[in-house]
């Protein structure tokens, strides 16, 4: 399967904190953040589907 990978669980938590943060700070605050626009230098693990 190529959705499995071998990120370290400490790594996948902080993404998976990271991600809705920017998404609730955008929304709900109205404070836009470069991290949902697209690939980050400090993700890049995180891939962008079309």
């Amino acid at each position: 399967m190529a959705w499995i990978g071998t990120l370290r669980p400490a790594r996948a938590l902080r993404i998976q904190q990271a991600y809705p943060l920017a998404f609730f700070e955008q929304h709900l605050r109205h404070r836009r953040g470069h991290l949902l626009e697209g690939p980050s230098r400090a993700f890049p693990e995180v891939r962008f589907l079309p």
